[in-house]
């Protein structure tokens, strides 16, 4: 029981130590987090379009579907 009371109160202890961004930084990493993710949306549809394109056209010079 001893060592339950000692694992929560260093938790405890660790929680204390925390530091919490400010509003303006979490703004700016929440933006920085939206432009990342438009970024590689785009990203990866412009490659999903082009292989997609280049499979279809090596589909069609096979005579497959």
């Amino acid at each position: 029981m001893e060592k339950i009371r000692k694992f929560f109160r260093e938790v405890i202890a660790e929680g204390k130590k925390i530091t919490w961004p400010s509003r303006k930084e979490l703004l700016v990493s929440f933006g920085v987090v939206l432009v990342i993710l438009a970024v590689s949306g785009v990203y990866f549809f412009v490659v999903d379009f082009v292989f997609s394109g280049l499979v279809s056209l090596i589909f069609r010079a096979l005579g497959i579907g």
